[in-house]
């Protein structure tokens, strides 16, 4: 008598049900931004794409001084312009499903990052990294590299 048992890899697919895309205006997040949307759609899942304003302060000032709501507005007005191009890119390949969050005055932006991804219960992020020259060529961008140390889900780095 022969017992099959089924090896527990086999048994559990991956599921990707949410992406998430931080736009940060670069070519490389637009970039990430489209790879996204391809996997989103093959999967079937929810896009969820994020900006993060962090607080300007001028050098020499204490960071009591208030940001004026004149910037914030004109900053959010282009961050809607980027959403509005992954719109289209996304709408062009058949997928309807995105959300956009944009955070104000945060202190870290990759910190951000992962407690949105945390709380939306985020399978996979999607982030961009710029391409650098000579011996800095091997690192990948602050922001990303601090996301890969502390993420809880799978991450793909688009250069």
């Amino acid at each position: 008598m022969t017992t099959e048992t089924k090896s527990t890899e086999n048994s559990s697919e991956v599921q990707i049900k949410k992406i998430l895309v931080p736009i940060d205006g670069s070519e490389y997040s637009l970039k990430a931004a489209k790879y996204a949307i391809k996997i989103a759609k093959d999967e079937n899942a929810q896009l969820l794409c994020i900006h993060i304003i962090t607080p300007r302060i001028p050098y020499g000032y204490s960071s009591s001084i208030p940001t004026t709501d004149k910037s914030h507005t004109e900053i959010k007005d282009k961050v809607q312009n980027l959403f509005d191009i992954v719109r289209q890119i996304a709408k062009n390949a058949g997928l309807s499903d995105m959300k956009t969050d944009v955070f104000v005055d945060v202190k870290s932006v990759s910190e951000s990052i992962l407690n949105y991804s945390a709380n939306e219960d985020i399978d996979l992020i999607v982030i961009g990294t710029k391409g650098r020259t000579g011996l800095k060529r091997f690192l990948i961008g602050s922001v990303a590299n601090a996301v890969i140390q502390h993420v809880h889900c799978p991450i793909l780095l688009v250069r």
